[in-house]
């Protein structure tokens, strides 16, 4: 998820003061007694509220073979509104420098989760037992190159704003870099992109 803009939050903000204004609620207690009057002021509300936001926050999506896309103004893209979670694994105690697996299959060469689709790894996290310092690292189609890494301290490690495209026919592996590691469990956030 992207971190919050504060401009948008502040014209926001602004914005539903000069709809709302202080005396808002007594309105709505006035005209409670009169429906059409309460019926119109929440009806005025509640259109200017959605027309501001959908000309400052909201983007039009875009629906192309059953997927909706919206436009991500984090990554400057048009990805799915809908996220896969690629979720990998392994059970054991002082785990070293290997690839986790995914449905107790290891992602290693050409195994993986398979990317139907052009997709964007948007976010990883992971976590283990262990205390110690250790990365998660994502990688496709067996290579060893690292096309994104989290770093992960007193058991836990996150990263939400990533931006990282996978092509279709893709297989993405997680893959486990440190020592002495107890238990790793890893995340990996993919959305479907428009190409």
């Amino acid at each position: 998820m992207a971190p919050p803009d504060p401009d948008i939050d502040a014209r926001a903000s602004w914005k539903l003061r000069e709809i709302c204004p202080k005396d808002f609620f007594e309105q709505l207690q006035d005209a409670h007694h009169q429906t059409e009057d309460y019926n119109h002021l929440i009806a005025r509300t509640i259109n200017e509220l959605c027309s501001f936001l959908s000309s400052t926050v909201m983007t039009p999506l875009i629906q192309d073979g059953g997927v909706a896309y919206y436009s991500d103004v984090l990554r400057t893209k048009k990805l799915s509104t809908n996220r896969a979670s690629v979720n990998a694994g392994y059970y054991g105690l002082n785990q070293a420098n290997r690839y986790l697996r995914l449905a107790d299959v290891t992602m290693a060469g050409s195994q993986g989760f398979y990317i139907p689709r052009p997709a964007t790894i948007t976010a990883m996290w992971a976590k283990s037992r262990s205390t110690g310092s250790w990365s998660i690292e994502a990688r496709k189609n067996g290579s060893p190159i690292t096309l994104a890494s989290v770093s992960i301290t007193s058991s836990f490690g996150t990263n939400n704003v990533l931006d990282i495209d996978l092509d279709a026919g893709d297989h993405l592996q997680l893959y486990m870099s440190g020592t002495g590691v107890d238990h790793p469990i890893a995340v990996c956030e993919v959305a479907w992109r428009l190409p």
